[in-house]
């Protein structure tokens, strides 16, 4: 059988097909893809632009986790890394990352944990990479990391404050809120509800977000009813490891993320992912998230998995001073 080509009809056609293609390519490259990477009982946020850049939010526990993660999605650099606050679950990862990697632009708060030596290495690292930029942003800055992404600063302590209490460096956390195609993405660190209270009463519906990277691991000292009443989120992901010595995440936060109307995602699944596709002019309406738990797409969460004991018995948060809140209000007066 002789199979004749049609030239000039392929002239017409393969232009088209070639632009088919480049629609193609160019819808997958303006998605946001966010990940909630499983490093154990930590934090790791993976997030790649619509512009093609990348930024990793702290680094879990474990060099080794983040990093097999980064080498499974090709990452050779990281044009933003940031550390949400100065303890070993959240910066101790992030060491390997400054050894193998290219980082150009890193993101601190200037809260000085006195009890930890490890956070002023990776800060020595940071100040010794190669063309790389420190920054301390303020709440309510926007950062410039896509031009089509706002990415503002609800929480950060930018002037320098040393402490030791648990409780007051995880309210020094840097929390930041994404916004892509009518989605909200808020990570919200380790922040305990004293700032979600501040974080209420100084930007108001601003926290609105389909998608909440809870607060602390699940601990009860986060994400109040007031808080979540605010924030509405629809999807809500807990970075956390399996039977972790916290008993995180405690059940009354599960609970009030249940009567919030809230699914939950808790990372002892495995790496939990998120698109947020390209805004499309013939939509009815905004992207709908895309959620992968280990690459496989997913309608409905897993049961989560709890910890047979919820040991942890956290102090009360009265009286606790609120460092980030503090340097905001100083500001605040100076103007």
């Amino acid at each position: 059988m002789t199979i004749k080509f049609n030239f000039r009809s392929a002239r017409y056609k393969l232009p088209a097909f070639i632009g088919v293609l480049v629609l193609a390519s160019s819808n997958l490259w303006a998605q946001l893809n966010v990940s909630f990477v499983d490093v154990g009982q930590g934090d790791a946020i993976y997030i790649e632009f619509p512009n093609g850049k990348k930024a990793l939010i702290d680094g879990g526990n474990s060099g080794v986790l983040v990093d097999n993660f980064l080498k499974s999605k090709g990452v050779t650099r990281l044009d933003f890394v940031a550390l949400t606050h100065p303890h070993s679950d959240h910066y101790r990862g992030l060491k390997k990352v400054f050894e193998k990697y290219q980082v150009d632009n890193y993101y601190d708060t200037k809260a000085e944990n006195r009890d930890a030596a490890g956070d002023n290495n990776l800060r020595e690292l940071a100040a010794l990479e190669p063309n790389c930029k420190t920054h301390y942003p303020k709440p309510g800055e926007i950062l410039n990391w896509d031009s089509k992404v706002t990415v503002k600063v609800f929480n950060a302590c930018w002037q320098p404050v040393v402490m030791h209490d648990n409780d007051e460096t995880n309210n020094c956390s840097l929390v930041l809120r994404l916004y892509y195609n009518g989605n909200g993405i808020l990570l919200t660190g380790d922040a305990n509800s004293e700032i979600e209270g501040d974080l209420l009463s100084h930007f108001k519906s601003g926290l609105q977000s389909n998608i909440l990277k809870v607060g602390h691991h699940g601990s009860r000292t986060s994400t109040s009813d007031a808080f979540l009443a605010r924030v509405r989120p629809d999807y809500s992901f807990i970075s956390v490891g399996i039977n972790n010595k916290y008993g995180h995440p405690h059940k009354e936060t599960l609970d009030r993320l249940w009567n919030a109307g809230s699914k939950i995602y808790l990372t002892t699944s495995g790496t939990q992912e998120i698109t947020i596709p390209a805004p499309d002019k013939n939509a009815p309406g905004p992207g709908k998230p895309i959620i992968r738990i280990n690459s496989v797409v997913v309608d409905q969460p897993e049961e989560p998995i709890l910890p047979p004991n919820l040991t942890w018995d956290p102090s009360e948060l009265n009286n606790i001073s609120s460092p980030a809140l503090d340097q905001l209000k100083t500001e605040a007066v100076a103007k």
